[in-house]
Formats: C-alpha cells, structure tokens, sequence
C-alpha cells in the first residue's frame, strides 16, 4: 500500500484486560500480508489517539484491506489524524473525490465529528485526566547528617534574585556524596556553584543501598520572609492559560510553600502539568505520566500513565520513550524494549544520558552499541560531575563491552581511588571483586 506510514515508532499499551498494541507489529503484520491483524492492532492504537495508527487505520479503510473499504470512515480516519494541522488537505480531497456525492461528503464529516468526540486530541485527555489527591511522594532524598548552610552567591543577593538547585547524586556507604550534577536549576548560572560546594562538604545517613541508588537534593534561595508569594506573575500566565507558565509553575510552584501554607492553600502540581499536558507541552505530559505512575498527588493509574507517556513519546519526547523502554523490559518484552531504548539515546539531555547509561549498565542491557555509550558518556563527564566515581565505573564497564580490558582497569582503579580520596574506608564488595574480575581476564 502507498499510503502507509512506515515510520520507525514503537507504541506498547497496557490496557485493560492486557491487551496489547503495538505500531511496529501492526506494520509488521501488514508487510506480511495478515491484514485483518493489521487492521485490528491499528484500531487498538487508533482508539487511544495515536495519529499515524489513525491514519493508517483511514487507508485500510479506504482500499478495503483488512476490513471491508468504507470511504465514509476512510475520511474520517484520515481527517481525525490530521486533526488540527491542515497536513492531509490533498489527501482528504482525494477521499471526497472516491466518494463522489454531496451526501456521502456530509455523511463523512458527521463520521468525523463523531470520531473526534470519543478519540480525538482532546477527548483523549479528558478521558486520562489524573485523580487528584493529597497524597505526596518524595523523590529519592538522602537525609544528610553533617552540614552546613550554602552560602548565599553575592551577585544574585545584591541583585534581590531568588532561585534553587536540584543536584543528582549517589551517596556512599559512609555517606559521602558522588557523581554530583546539576539537572535543575533556576535561574541559571547564579546558585550552581554554591551549591555543588556546599553539597562537597556534606555528610549523609549511611547507605546500604549501593552506590547504584540515584538520589536527588533541592537547595532553594530566599530572601526575606519565607512566606511572601514569590511567583505571583509567573502564576497568573498560568490562570490565564498560558501552556509553558502552567507547567512551569507546576514544576516550580512549591517554592512558595511557605505562602501556600499561610493562604491555606493546597497546592497540587498535577493541577498545572494536567493543563499544560492537554495544551500539548510534552514536558508536562511526560511529568503527568510520571505522577501517575508513583502516584504523587494523585490516585496511582498505570493505565493512564501509560497513555500519557504514549501521547509524549508519539511527539518525539526521549525521556517518556525510556520510561516505555523500562516499562517494556519490566514485562518481558526485551526486543520492543531495546527499540524504545535506542531511540532514548537519541537526546542531547545530559541528565537523560546519565539515566540511560545507568539503566543499560546496572540491568546488563545488550544490544546498545559500544559507541553509543561511550558518545554519552563523554557528553555527561564534559557538562560536569563532582567525584565522579559512578561515572568511571560505567567507563570501566564500556571498555570491558569493547575488549579494552587495560583501560577498564584503569577507570575501576580510578572509581575506587575516587571514593578514598573522599575519605570512604568501606569500599564496596562488589566493586573491589568488579576489578578482581578485570585483573583476571587477558588483556
């Protein structure tokens, strides 16, 4: 067929009933000449919003394959999937020319209207609107144990400028911080530095976890009474239905706790991600779906989320592509997960290569080419990482991938050497047999 999108795009739903659909199998099934199949997985995907499925779904219509030819629902199938953008005008005056009668016209524009008010963009996401509660999930936090306040940076208080960091890092078994790196930061350049040398000299609560638990620390600046509302304009483009002051003002909108608290008000930043999700901003869907899944201020859906994170990854988003990466994985399904995880890779997110490098390494992940993690790699140590010690052992692990046992060495040498420098006496097992492991095999 001509009019099929191949496109390289790999949808898994988890449905109710377990149902599953994917793109690629519906591709598959078509290039195999097992239309009816095909047929029925687009339909799947169709249904929950998914463009190309939808207009996939208008083709088969339209040549009667897989289904019998309806160029009613053809029109329909194709306009829904267009729904919007104008991209299918040739193509829908094509349809409307097979069809060929005023009333068969109007007939398909019903059809149309009645398609989009159960599977359209909007109707969509009303349907996977989250349940608000009051329920709040911490993100991964350690709890230090030895500190001392940040510094306030000069520059930004004679300035009157307020701001907060969010840092990633992993904590010792003694608890001294490691792979330190900023992936939050706002306003940018002012508070980074202070941060990071504070965070250098902390101590936190003994980690039994391993060094492979990611945890996450937000320092916020403030000047003056802690309960004065500091985000009041950015709040009001939000109230006044501006998309990216709704997500920001989800994402950022805690930092006026303190007002919130003397206000009695609750504040729910799935209220604000919700709003910017349905007005198409693919951070937000992505952060709804996240909520969704952890159930932060909200009733905990995977069905939902699931949605969310197909409608984000549909628009190209490589952070809710990894989360389907995982999800995938998690049910067994290695090969589809592998393919969701290689279009991950293909992001300049610093952050989001720091996590994918962490998932393929911890899990034993294969498939991913040498180069690959090595590009990234190379890209997370150069945006900058504090005692870098997680790091050089995913360095050793991709030189043991590429058959370069001696520089593997060397990066486990440098990891461990890194956590004495640091003061750490309890050196992990594993990574003293980890390097054990690379003295024994030739080089």
């Amino acid at each position: 067929m001509t009019h099929i999108k191949a496109v390289l795009l790999l949808i898994t739903l988890f449905v109710t009933g377990n149902a599953q659909a994917t793109f690629t199998k519906a591709t598959e099934y078509y290039d195999k000449k097992q239309y009816e199949k095909a047929f029925s997985e687009f339909e799947k995907l169709a249904k929950i919003g998914h463009k190309s499925s939808q207009f996939n779904l208008g083709v088969l219509y339209l040549e009667g394959i897989g289904t019998e030819q309806d160029l009613v629902k053809a029109y329909a199938w194709v306009k829904l999937s267009d729904e919007n953008n104008n991209k299918e005008k040739d193509f829908l005056t094509e349809i409307e020319d097979y069809i060929n009668s005023e009333q068969g016209i109007i007939q398909a524009e019903a059809n149309y209207q009645s398609l989009k008010l159960k599977y359209g963009t909007k109707a969509i996401v009303e349907k996977y609107k989250p349940e608000l509660t009051d329920i709040k999930v911490e993100k991964n936090r350690p709890k230090p144990v030895k500190y001392s306040p940040a510094s306030y940076p000069d520059r930004a208080q004679l300035s009157g400028i307020e701001g907060l960091v969010t840092v990633a890092l992993h904590v010792s078994p003694s608890g001294f911080p490691t792979d330190m790196r900023v992936i939050e930061e706002y306003p940018v350049r002012y508070f980074r530095r202070n941060t990071l040398k504070a965070l250098s000299s902390w101590s936190f609560e003994a980690n039994e976890q391993g060094l492979n638990e990611l945890y996450y620390y937000r320092m916020d600046y403030q000047l003056g009474d802690s309960e004065v509302e500091r985000l009041g304009e950015l709040k009001q483009k939000a109230l006044d239905g501006d998309p990216t002051s709704q997500y920001l003002y989800g994402k950022y909108g805690e930092f006026d706790g303190m007002s919130h608290a003397k206000k009695g008000i609750n504040f729910n930043q799935n209220q604000w991600y919700f709003e910017a999700a349905r007005n198409g901003v693919v951070n937000a869907q992505h952060k709804v779906a996240d909520n969704l899944l952890e159930g932060k201020g909200c009733t905990a859906d995977p069905e939902k989320a699931i949605a969310w994170l197909t409608i984000a990854a549909s628009a190209g988003y490589k952070p809710s592509k990894f989360f389907l990466a995982k999800l995938s994985y998690d049910n067994g399904n290695n090969e589809q997960g592998l393919d969701w995880l290689i279009q991950s890779f293909a992001t300049e997110d610093t952050n989001l290569s720091y996590k994918l490098i962490q998932y393929v390494v911890d899990n034993d992940i294969q498939g991913v080419p040498p180069r690959v993690l090595k590009l990234h790699l190379d890209r997370v140590l150069d945006k900058g990482v504090t005692n870098p010690v997680q790091v050089y052992y995913f360095y050793a692990k991709y030189y043991e991938r590429s058959g370069d046992i001696a520089e593997a060495v060397d990066y486990q040498t440098n990891a461990i050497n890194e956590l004495k420098d640091l003061g750490e006496k309890n050196i992990p097992k594993q990574m003293d047999d980890y390097l054990a492991h690379l003295n024994s095999k030739p080089t």
